[in-house]
Parts: C-alpha cells; sequence; structure tokens
C-alpha cells in the first residue's frame, strides 16, 4: 500500500457533505496521505459509491478505502475495505473480495486485533488512543492498550483517535504502523497545513514500525 515506513490515513467525518469534502481534498496535498476512508454510517451503499466516484479520480496516489460496507466497495472497485463491528468478518470479507483489495479492521482490545490478523485482515486499526469528540463519554483506551495490540498482532497496527502531531511521536513509540485521523484534518481550520505537519511528524520519528505497511 505504501513505502513509507509510516502511514497517514484521513478519515471522512459524516459530519460534512460530498460537496465540501470533495473541495477540501481538491485543495490538500494528499500525495501525503496514504489512504482516505470514506466512512458516513448514515449514508446508503449507493451513496457511498457516488463518493467514491467523486473522490477516486481527485486522489491518484493515494488509496480510497469504504468503510463497513463490502458491497458497495466491491461495486466502486475500492482500493480497500475497512471492516467494523458489525461487518463481514476480515475471514468471510477476505473469501469475496477480489485479489489486491485491501481489508482494515477496526479493532478495540489486543485480542481483537491478534484476531484479525488470523483471519485474514492486511491490518488492524486501534483506538480510541485518546480522548476525542467522535466517541464522547467513552474511556480512552491509552498507549498501553496501543502497545497491547501491537504486541498481541501479526499484522501491522494503526492508531486512531485524539492524535494530534505533537503526540505522533509518543504513539509511535508503541510500534505502530501509522495514525489515521478524521477531524483534526477535515474539520480543521488549515486542513492542508495538519496533513503536512502529521506527515513531517511521521517521517522525522525515529521509531521503527514492529510490522510495516507495504
Amino acid at each position: 500500500m505504501s513505502r513509507r515506513t509510516h502511514v497517514l490515513h484521513v478519515i471522512t467525518t459524516g459530519r460534512q457533505e460530498l460537496d465540501e469534502v470533495a473541495a477540501i481534498v481538491s485543495r490538500c496535498p494528499f500525495e501525503l496521505v496514504d489512504a482516505l476512508h470514506i466512512r458516513e454510517k448514515h449514508r446508503s451503499a449507493s451513496e457511498l459509491v457516488r463518493w467514491h466516484a467523486r473522490l477516486k479520480p481527485l486522489l491518484p496516489h493515494t488509496a480510497v478505502v469504504l468503510n463497513d460496507r463490502l458491497d458497495a466497495a466491491l461495486a466502486a472497485r475500492a482500493d480497500g475495505v475497512q471492516l467494523t463491528g458489525g461487518s463481514l468478518s476480515p475471514a468471510e470479507a477476505r473469501a469475496i473480495a477480489p485479489h489486491g483489495m485491501m481489508l482494515g479492521c477496526s479493532v478495540h482490545s489486543a485480542a481483537e486485533a491478534a484476531e484479525a490478523g488470523r483471519q485474514g485482515a492486511d491490518y488492524a486499526l486501534f483506538g480510541h488512543v485518546y480522548a476525542t469528540g467522535s466517541k464522547p463519554g467513552l474511556q480512552p483506551r491509552g498507549l498501553d492498550g496501543l502497545a497491547e495490540a501491537v504486541e498481541a498482532a501479526d499484522v501491522p497496527v494503526l492508531a486512531i483517535g485524539g492524535i494530534e502531531p505533537q503526540l505522533v511521536d509518543d504513539v509511535l513509540s508503541t510500534g505502530a504502523a501509522g495514525i489515521a485521523v478524521l477531524s483534526s484534518v477535515l474539520l480543521h481550520a488549515d486542513p492542508p497545513g495538519q496533513i503536512a505537519a502529521f506527515r513531517e511528524a511521521l517521517d522525522r520519528t525515529k521509531h521503527t514500525p514492529r510490522r510495516g505497511l507495504s
């Protein structure tokens, strides 16, 4: 998926319309981003396919991943699908997905991260690491929880949840393969600047991932 040591995924917020997201994508340095996730839980499969059709041409150097809906990902010929607790399991998705489609799996514990790898996921997305407005009232799992997931999984683990550029090095100290961010880019006053700041923080770290994405 990427030749970079650490990857950066940007995820849509579910709080913006397609025109707004497309406008942000058009003016941002998305060549610095490894994947854009279309995570719009309230939208239909046909809407997700339409989002993909609009955004993918703007992202020639960035993978586009549809969240939860393998049917929409297949219809759109998306680069990947991000599976959640309500999705098909990684094993079920792997049996259907075409060769080369990237399968991510959202996890919340070390045991779930290990199971995602056993079932054929390409990577696990662990969170939430820090307190975040997208998970109000839920206790963050912290760097210790992330480190345990990284250690348990036989696949790369990405971190999500409340991550800002100044926290990236601490996150990567766990052996994580990268980070995923939502509102800290797409709802920020300066999305291009945030992407550049995240990429710079990822590239300057001296930490190495326990398992890297390739």
